[in-house]
């Protein structure tokens, strides 16, 4: 079977028809412009604050899992909410949109009681054992694995107060006084609260002994959302501890429309390396790979530098030399990925880093492809995606974003290029010599046949490198 972008699209409007059939026959509460739709509305009696539950699912087993618990939630009169459709439970689960802490929070339950909190999550737990979890930052799990997740917080108040000049939703200390609800790591069982939940002796959800403990400490995070985190550690099995980069890939973690989750996401980038870095320069070196906690993580060496588009974004001054250094520098990067038979399909100056001596070292690879083994869900940045992307000759697409990448730096935009990319004004590319501004045309051509391989690229740039008297000629 074939599962290329009609394949897809079908399968996602289905599954988009069958949630807002659902959405409609259990959530009739769908205030205008919000995320959420509710069972029903306010009533006196809702409690301002409790213990609340949250039923996670991936965007291809919402439905199922919705099926599940909704005529139970129902029978029960119990509130509950959930997003507005599978495409925004994508966007809860990726955690970059609306914030890490909102990964996994498919349905929400609102329980009268404390003793009503504990029977619910038991039955919900039940009803959907099995099913994929995507876990609940700062949430607790009920058990290792289950799609309930619970935690005390605010429910129906209006009460607010303000943290570092920001207003934040509260709840309310026995003692009368307002703290701040928070998402944060240990937060979701108040201190002056017993833990209800707790009485059966919940199974740890971690592994008691793994790398994460024994092998790497000092951990720093650098990036966190649904698919999986990335961590500045030390190497403590080295003498003395050598710094690295763990990058992590957690199961159930931003579940795409064919399945592939974080843990997949991970193993491909490293494979990627293992393939490419013996013959790529440019690329992060593997230190190794290993599992812990239903996670794949990859150990590399650290790349230190700044990102090259931080460097367009300022006003340090970069020299028509320098400008095309780094051009070949990109261009050498890809022909490399090229001639180790991959596709970037992610190539772009924020992916790159610029260190000593100007040289470019890449990063992010989790969309990297073999010839034979192409995602049809590249999801590309805007600016930097060919417009009719050739499924022929998916090299070609890396070509237009290196071509973008060469007139993103020339322009110094702060922001992507959009389409059709500018050679204006023309004041900045008379600045550069032609072979180079007639070899990013080429590079953006809209025939993608018309574009010259990435060797082609490199070999231009340092013809002209090599010319140290060469003349800027006028970009036509």
């Amino acid at each position: 079977m074939s599962f290329g972008p009609s394949f897809i699209n079908k399968a996602s409007r289905r599954l988009e028809r069958e949630w807002k059939g659902l959405r409609d026959a259990y959530l009739p509460i769908r205030p205008k412009g919000s995320l959420w739709c509710s069972s029903r509305k306010k009533v006196p009696n809702d409690l301002p604050q409790g213990w609340k539950l949250h039923v996670s699912a991936t965007i291809l087993s919402a439905c199922g899992v919705f099926r599940l618990i909704a005529p139970y939630l129902r029978r029960r009169k119990v509130s509950f909410k959930a997003p507005n459709s599978l495409f925004e439970l994508g966007r809860l689960n990726a955690g970059i949109y609306y914030g890490f802490s909102q990964v996994g929070k498919f349905v929400t339950v609102y329980p009268p009681s404390t003793e009503a909190a504990v029977a619910l999550a038991q039955d919900i737990d039940r009803l959907t054992a099995n099913q994929p979890a995507p876990l609940v930052p700062y949430d607790e799990a009920l058990r290792y694995g289950s799609c309930v997740h619970y935690r005390y917080g605010q429910f129906y108040s209006s009460f607010r107060v303000k943290i570092r000049n920001k207003s934040v939703a509260a709840i309310v200390r026995p003692d009368g006084k307002r703290i701040a609800d928070r998402r944060e790591p240990h937060t979701a069982v108040p201190p002056w609260l017993a833990d209800p939940f707790s009485r059966g002796g919940r199974p740890t959800a971690r592994a008691a002994s793994t790398p994460l403990e024994t092998t790497y400490g000092e951990y720093e995070a650098l990036v966190q959302r649904g698919r999986g985190g990335v961590y500045r550690a030390l190497d403590l099995s080295s003498e003395p501890a050598r710094p690295c980069i763990i990058k992590e890939g957690r199961t159930h973690g931003e579940t795409d429309w064919l399945g592939h989750d974080g843990f997949y996401r991970i193993q491909r980038e490293a494979r990627f390396l293992k393939s490419v870095s013996p013959v790529a320069k440019g690329v992060p070196r593997v230190i190794t790979t290993f599992r812990a906690n239903q996670c794949f993580y990859l150990v590399m060496e650290p790349v230190l530098g700044k990102p090259l588009q931080a460097l367009i974004a300022s006003r340090q001054r970069i020299s028509p030399c320098r400008t095309l250094a780094y051009c070949l520098n990109m261009a050498r990067i890809v022909a490399d990925i090229h001639s180790a038979g991959w596709v970037w399909r992610d190539c772009k100056p924020a992916n790159f880093l610029c260190g000593e001596n100007d040289e470019l070292r890449a990063l992010d690879f989790e969309w990297a492809s073999t010839l034979d083994d192409l995602d049809p869900l590249w999801p590309g940045t805007p600016g930097y995606v060919p417009p009719k992307p050739d499924a022929a000759n998916p090299q070609a697409d890396d070509l237009f974003s290196l071509g973008a990448s060469f007139a993103h730096l020339v322009s110094r935009k702060a922001s992507s290029p959009m389409r059709p990319v500018s050679f204006k004004p023309k004041a900045l590319w008379q600045k550069l010599p032609e072979p180079f501004v007639e070899l990013t045309k080429n590079l953006l051509h809209s025939d993608p046949k018309a574009r010259p391989t990435a060797h082609t690229a490199q070999r231009i740039l340092e013809q002209v490198l090599q010319d140290s008297n060469f003349r800027a000629s006028p970009a036509k």
